[in-house]
């Protein structure tokens, strides 16, 4: 059986790479990536890598075809950009793959659950829920047309997507590495109340969960599900809680959600797609205000997920493995 990781230089990418090779062997594991350096440093481990960008279709034809699984990772998920440079990567790229995956091959699509944020707080949102009337971003919009060219395949070919909430863990480079850069900068605010709850995925429960979509790929054909670490925590408590594990002060200064607001609409108004982020975003702002978790139970029946991380444990791990890092710089 021979299986492919595309967005392997990446930091869930990596993780999956690395997660499948320890169970299947690094000689049937091979994998994708865009960052030459990553790659290389990959290939140095004795990992197989194919590099180069899945919008290039004659790359993904050339040096892609012939695996039976093929675990799609590979996404642009920033907070900003042009449409077009979401769509290129996120769709466009998809769709590429999807032609060399044919009859009887598997694909596990890795998705997201930000498609069901609409800046309000939401609970219990399960796979069947509602979408928003307009998704929250580009990231969100991109990856849910994907998910329609994906499950668009699915009486022919074994499809299951993975819907992850904030997927964080040791190497974590957007979630928590991004608050980290506020406080150090002097930006970092409690937005609103501070009392909003969420879900966190842990990267080792987003590998043992596509494990899961190999081991049963019967059951997962065609199907959707939400992946969390299955216990909702407060976040400012959390972050309050990785600052004093990196000897940061937890006093930290509030705003009012409306504020914060209208200062990121502000940020973005006046700044091109074309350049470098905004100190704040209309999206980055909401998420760390509003409430969100998700219904997990419909994998829990029919994979028999059990997350086999908590989300204390994954903050643990994330706060050793980043002083060290630090320590390294």
């Amino acid at each position: 059986m021979k299986i492919l990781v595309t967005g392997a230089t990446g930091f869930a990418g990596g993780h999956i790479l690395r997660y499948l090779s320890k169970l299947y062997g690094i000689d049937n594991v091979h994998a994708t990536g865009r960052n030459k350096y990553k790659a290389k440093e990959l290939i140095a481990e004795g990992y197989t890598m194919h590099i180069g960008d899945l919008i290039n279709v004659d790359f993904v034809n050339s040096q892609l075809m012939g695996y039976d699984i093929v675990v799609h990772c590979a996404a642009k998920s920033s907070m900003w950009g042009s449409y077009n440079s979401f769509y290129q990567a996120n769709v466009i790229a998809t769709q590429n793959i999807l032609k060399i995956v044919s009859t009887n091959q598997q694909l596990i699509y890795i998705s997201t659950a930000n498609m069901y944020f609409d800046y309000s707080n939401r609970n219990n949102v399960s796979e069947l829920d509602v979408y928003p009337d307009y998704f929250s971003n580009h990231y969100s919009s991109t990856k849910y047309k994907a998910e329609e060219l994906v499950m668009s395949i699915s009486d022919k070919s074994f499809v299951t997507i993975l819907r992850p909430r904030a997927i964080v863990g040791i190497g974590d480079t957007v979630v928590f590495p991004r608050l980290i850069r506020a406080y150090n900068e002097g930006r970092l605010r409690v937005v609103g109340t501070g009392n909003n709850s969420v879900d966190f995925t842990s990267i080792n429960n987003l590998c043992h969960a596509i494990n899961l979509c190999v081991e049963k790929k019967n059951s997962a054909k065609g199907e959707i599900y939400n992946i969390t670490n299955d216990d909702t925590i407060v976040l400012w408590d959390e972050i309050r809680n990785i600052l004093a594990g990196l000897g940061m002060d937890t006093n930290l200064k509030s705003i009012p959600y409306n504020l914060a607001y209208m200062f990121a609409r502000y940020q973005e108004l006046t700044t091109s797609e074309e350049d470098n982020e905004p100190v704040m975003t209309c999206y980055g702002v909401a998420v760390l205000n509003y409430s969100m978790n998700l219904d997990i139970n419909k994998i829990k029946k029919e994979l028999a997920y059990e997350p086999k991380e908590s989300s204390k444990q994954t903050l643990r791990d994330f706060i050793d493995w980043y002083k060290q890092d630090s320590m390294k710089a």
